[in-house]
């Protein structure tokens, strides 16, 4: 199967430009309603598109301008859901969310099909239109931890932002009163370190490689989270982790009603999370056991896996599928 991609990249983006086979890549500095137009533009223009048996698009912009492209007229069209569809309350104004919300959603239904990457995804935006599940996936990560260590620190990964409240990750360090590390920066970064939460090391960002070595446990307190891959990179690695019920990898990650009850939080009093950190903290034959359930399903959330179900429910959409 052919598969080609067309990318549109922000001059500020970082890293060299892709040269990769089917990839092309072009300069993107229109916002708003005039990105919306831009990219149809492109789509009733590009040769790759106009190939193609099955277009695939991955943003709520694209949705919206393949949903109003004449070029829908050549190809089935599936919208690929992989971050939030439209803003939260509290996100943006609600003069900008109801109209952003309304476009998406006449978007999604007009596809001849949606995909989410996780089912908590694909709850947020059920209303709109019912969509199939086709997980992400992410790079190749080795295990370094088989829930052994207990003495290492807390780990949490992520933007510091108010979605993935990372004052909550504090608040669990200093009630289990045990190391904790937080990479990332965001907003909320300079009002959070004037906490000066003893035992939190602030770490930056880092590189992959770097986030769980020595430690014993992933804390993922995002209350927003499309798919999470923070932790399901952590899960990889045979970290055990405690996350939100919200957080869109868990009910791939968990999927038994014992580690539901171990490393799935359904609340956010603090309390309770530091409890539940506590528990698997204290128990070396709990943290064995989760390490090892995550570490299964994690090995299942590969890109190559991602790319087989996408490929496999393209195929569906229309008989002898060429190009994608």
């Amino acid at each position: 199967m052919d598969w080609k991609a067309v990318i549109g990249i922000r001059p500020t983006a970082s890293g060299a430009p892709l040269k990769t086979s089917g990839v092309r890549e072009l300069e993107f500095t229109w916002h708003g309603r005039d990105s919306v137009r831009r990219i149809r533009e492109i789509a009733e223009v590009s040769p790759e598109i106009a190939s193609s048996d099955v277009v695939i698009s991955l943003i709520s912009q694209s949705d919206i301008a393949f949903s109003r492209s004449r070029a829908r007229a050549s190809a089935k069209w599936v919208a690929w859901v992989r971050g939030k569809p439209w803003p939260a309350a509290g996100e943006q104004s609600l003069l900008r969310r109801l109209p952003l919300r309304w476009l998406e959603t006449r978007a999604l239904r007009s596809a001849d099909e949606v995909w989410a990457t996780t089912p908590v995804l694909a709850s947020e935006f059920a209303a709109a239109r019912a969509a199939e599940i086709v997980p992400a996936g992410i790079g190749g990560v080795s295990r370094t931890s088989w829930g052994t260590e207990g003495a290492g620190p807390l780990v949490w990964a992520g933007r510091v932002d108010v979605d993935k409240r990372p004052g909550l990750f504090i608040d669990i360090v200093e009630k289990t009163r045990h190391p904790g590390r937080l990479f990332g920066e965001g907003p909320l970064t300079v009002d959070l370190q004037k906490r000066h939460a003893d035992g939190l090391t602030w770490a930056g960002w880092a590189d992959a490689d770097e986030l769980w070595n020595g430690a014993s446990v992933f804390v993922g307190t995002s209350a927003r989270e499309a798919f999470g891959r923070s932790a399901v990179e952590a899960a990889a690695a045979g970290l055990p982790i405690v996350i939100a019920r919200d957080y869109g990898a868990a009910p791939l990650l968990v999927t038994s009603d014992e580690m539901r009850r171990a490393c799935v939080v359904e609340s956010d009093d603090p309390e309770v999370w530091a409890n539940a950190v506590r528990r698997i903290l204290d128990d070396q034959d709990l943290r064995r056991a989760v390490s090892d359930h995550v570490y299964a399903n994690a090995k299942q959330l590969t890109i190559a896996a991602s790319v087989k179900i996408a490929a496999e429910r393209a195929m569906t959409l229309v008989d002898g599928v060429r190009s994608i």
